[in-house]
This record gives C-alpha cells, sequence and structure tokens, in this order.
C-alpha cells in the first residue's frame, strides 16, 4: 500500500512540474520571450541560424518543448488504469 502511494505521489510532482515547463513554454514561446530574441522591429537584418530567421527557430523550439511535455505526460503521469 505504501508503494503505491509513493508511486501516485511521484506521478502527482512530475505532473506539477510538467504543468509547470509547459506554462513556461506557452509564455516564452509566442508570448515575451519573443522580445528577448527580436528586441526591436528596427534593428538591422535578423540573425540566422542554419539560414532560419532566430525568432523562428525561437518559437518551433519552445513547441518542441511543448510536444515533449505533452508525451512525456501520457506516458508518464496520466495512465491508462485512472479514471477519476
Amino acid at each position: 500500500m505504501a508503494l503505491v502511494e509513493e508511486a501516485e505521489r511521484k506521478r502527482r510532482r512530475l505532473g506539477r512540474l510538467l504543468a509547470g515547463v509547459f506554462i513556461l513554454a506557452l509564455v516564452m514561446g509566442p508570448g515575451p520571450g519573443i522580445y528577448l530574441v527580436n528586441p526591436s522591429p528596427d534593428a538591422a537584418a535578423p540573425w540566422t541560424v542554419w539560414g532560419i530567421p532566430v525568432l523562428y527557430v525561437w518559437a518551433v523550439s519552445w513547441f518542441f518543448v511543448m510536444a515533449a511535455t505533452v508525451v512525456l505526460a501520457y506516458r508518464k503521469v496520466w495512465l491508462a488504469g485512472d479514471s477519476d
């Protein structure tokens, strides 16, 4: 019984951590985090990474963080036996 409670506690902690990471990515991707990589529209030429503007790389990288968070939550937190 104690092992089940410990596993449930770990899943809840991981769920809270993943929720925090997802919210951070949701804010930093399309939100004010864009101003960290593109501070002014009057800037000269935008930086590039592999020929892609850094602004797009920024947004896509945060998308991958969100996608990885959902996949990890699906595999570790949202178990099939749960029907609360």
